[in-house]
């Protein structure tokens, strides 16, 4: 490894070589920024490759802004690769748990392409604030690897730790692993170089200089019990000055319910047994009780003895009051959401975990313990497979855009039977833009699907005899119409009496088929028109012409009542038409009728008129022609003289379309419009 010295970017340290292993113990944002911005600096410029591995309070994009102002061009750096700025759970919790071995493997192949990629080394610098309390206790180990490893790779890492959030033991042994600690005391950046020859006592007592900031008690009691030292820490966690207190008992600080604890605490601790993060109770000297967590530390002499014991407080009151609101709130979210049948979920994505509270047996059929257990399994495996498609899609959408999203699914209960579950959820966003989590809400809604279902099928009952009812009254007109024209004898109005018929039974099929229907309020276009046209061909089949029809209808394009209606009114009186007229004098003939859509895209004025939008809708084109004599000479579209073209033309505006017209070889008529 080549042994030249490299810049660090930091003024107090100066130039370091390969293999320096540097931690920072910060409060603020500003902390981090006043070191982390000119040590990055420094190793762009010096043609290293650099990871940043960003946690709380300083998220990836305040960390590329920051540094934006120190290296205008940051972008281009990003873009070519000299620089990765990560979000920690994407390094360090990657696989859903923090693994030493595999990020210091990591660390290698990171370090290996960017030697390959003609860098001289990796800078490094992680944070692990957001790590559960498990996998810091892991890291803090992890960091003991990587300091006795470190030397042997072209490598410098700066490791930042938060002294509001590590207790005073992690602090001390963080700081023992680096060769370097920093520290902002009074606004100017401190540094206590780390010699791995110092006595444990002098090694405690330095590093107690750099916990004073935390405000833990750090103090130190003889074997006996005396306390011989008392920091800051101390006198702000229980009252005492250390002149107060010096040379008085451990046992003074005992609560009356807790006398001797400290004794056999001790007792403990000499036969071998570890103290640490220990949780009881401590009284103060105004005479309130608080909650502490307590370690203890050995303190040897040269020879390996003991000599006397570092204990280490914290005061935990807050977060014990914390802790019993959050319980006592958590109790009562959960007797709510058991007594109104609600089940409660929290999805982690980092690590594709999912937690579950509420009224678990009686939704699913499943224990607290089973759906704890298997939650996800058990969810997946018993949701419906079309549903958890449709689901799983608005799901993966709503995660897009952090939003929330709203399905009905079935569900499989433990005892098989089916139910309807409803999921109202949200998806949770980090800093970065990207989704790290979902929490939602699931509630039975079989009772309600149930009385949809009823009160759709009443609907639907109630439509089908509206639409028989007015079939029949149609029927009726059309009978008195029929019987009607039975009574003159001049052609002209017998023909005018049919017309009429021919009319009303156009509008009567399509309540006959919505009667016949399944409730829908939507028709298959192709049926009902070869239907209408069937009952043309039966009406003037007397006419002795052999009239050959020519039908091709697309499937599949359906049409409700206000596009139905009028467009069964045109074909009717067009069809009619061509069967009076177009044959007169001939023996056989071809009508022919086409209907076909085609996808279109346009534009319209908002609500506000000020923009266009575009919208999508789908043009249809149906075409009616004949082969017969064609159209008379003076005819004109645009002033009909007969009624049936001036329906015709008035039910086309009705449908906002446009009449074509062709007179070559026959007949040929040709609407377009257009459904939204």
């Amino acid at each position: 490894m080549k042994e030249s010295l490299r810049k660090s970017g930091i003024d107090i340290i100066g130039d370091i070589p390969w293999g320096t292993h540097i931690c920072q113990f910060y409060q603020t944002k500003e902390d981090l920024m006043d070191t982390l911005v000119p040590y990055f600096k420094t190793g762009l410029e010096n043609n290293e490759f650099n990871m940043w591995i960003t946690s709380e309070p300083l998220e990836v994009e305040d960390a590329r802004e920051f540094l934006r102002v120190a290296v205008p061009d940051i972008d281009s750096y990003l873009e070519k690769g000299q620089i990765q700025i990560i979000p920690y759970y994407r390094f360090y919790t990657e696989e859903g748990a923090f693994d030493s071995e595999r990020v210091l493997n990591v660390l290698v192949e990171k370090l290996n392409k960017a030697l390959a990629s003609g860098y001289d080394g990796l800078r490094l610098s992680g944070n692990a604030l957001c790590l559960e309390k498990k996998d810091r206790s892991d890291f803090v180990n992890h960091e003991i690897k990587l300091d006795s490893n470190i030397g042997n790779y072209q490598m410098i890492a700066l490791c930042t730790y938060s002294l509001d959030r590590f207790d005073a033991p992690e602090v001390i042994e963080v700081a023992i692993n680096h060769q370097f600690v920093l520290i902002k005391r009074e606004g100017k950046l401190e540094q206590i170089k780390n010699s791995r020859c110092e006595k444990e006592e002098e090694k405690i007592r330095s590093l107690a200089d750099i916990v004073e900031l935390s405000n833990d008690a750090i103090l130190t009691i003889s074997l006996d019990g005396t306390i011989t030292s008392w920091n800051k820490g101390a006198e702000q966690t229980y009252g005492y000055s250390a002149k107060e207190i010096i040379g008085k008992p451990i046992s003074i600080l005992e609560p009356s319910v807790l006398v001797e604890e400290t004794e056999e605490l001790i007792e403990l601790f000499n036969q071998g047994d570890k103290i640490r993060n220990y949780e009881t109770l401590r009284l103060r000297e105004d005479g309130r009780i608080i909650n502490v967590s307590v370690t203890f530390s050995p303190i040897l002499d040269a020879s390996k003895k003991l000599v006397s014991i570092s204990v280490i407080s914290r005061d935990i009151t807050r977060s014990k009051r914390v802790e019993e609101k959050l319980r006592k709130s958590e109790e009562r979210y959960r007797i709510a959401t058991e007594q109104t049948g609600q089940v409660v979920y929290e999805y982690d994505l980092r690590t594709d975990k999912s937690s579950w509270a509420g009224a678990i047996e009686e939704v699913t059929g499943y224990s607290f313990e089973e759906f704890q257990r298997f939650g996800k399994e058990v969810w997946l495996k018993n949701i419906h497979l079309t549903d958890m498609s449709n689901g799983d899609e608005k799901f993966q959408s709503a995660r897009k855009t952090g939003g929330r999203f709203k399905e009905e699914l079935r569900l499989r209960k433990k005892d098989g039977s089916c139910i309807y579950v409803e999921s109202n959820g949200v998806w949770l966003m980090g800093d970065d833009g990207q989704p790290y989590g979902a929490i939602g809400v699931l509630k039975d809604i079989t009772e309600r699907k149930k009385t949809e279902y009823f009160l759709k099928s009443i609907e639907n009952a109630r439509k089908k005899e509206i639409h028989h009812r007015i079939k029949n009254n149609l029927q009726v007109i059309s009978s008195l119409l029929d019987l009607q024209a039975d009574k003159f004898n001049d052609t002209k109005v017998v023909e005018a009496f049919r017309e009429s018929q021919n009319r009303v039974v156009s509008m009567a099929l399509i309540h006959e088929e919505l009667h016949e229907g399944k409730g829908s309020e939507v028709l298959k276009s192709s049926k009902y028109l070869e239907r209408l046209v069937e009952n043309l061909f039966q009406t003037y089949k007397s006419r002795n012409v052999d009239i050959r029809l020519n039908m091709d209808l697309e499937e599949n394009i359906f049409f409700g009542m206000d596009t139905l209606v009028p467009l069964g009114l045109i074909v009717n009186e067009l069809v009619s038409n061509s069967l009076k007229h177009a044959f007169i004098d001939r023996d056989d003939g071809q009508i022919q009728i086409k209907l076909f859509k085609e996808e279109s895209s346009g534009y319209k004025d908002n609500i506000a008129g000020s923009k266009q939008e575009k919208v999508q809708s789908t043009s249809f084109i149906l075409i009616i022609s004949d082969n017969g004599i064609g159209m008379p000479g003076d005819f004109d579209l645009k002033n009909p003289a007969s009624l049936g073209m001036q329906l015709v033309t008035t039910l086309i505006d009705q449908l906002e379309g446009k009449l074509e017209l062709k007179k070559d070889n026959g007949t040929e008529f040709t609407i377009r419009f257009t459904v939204a």
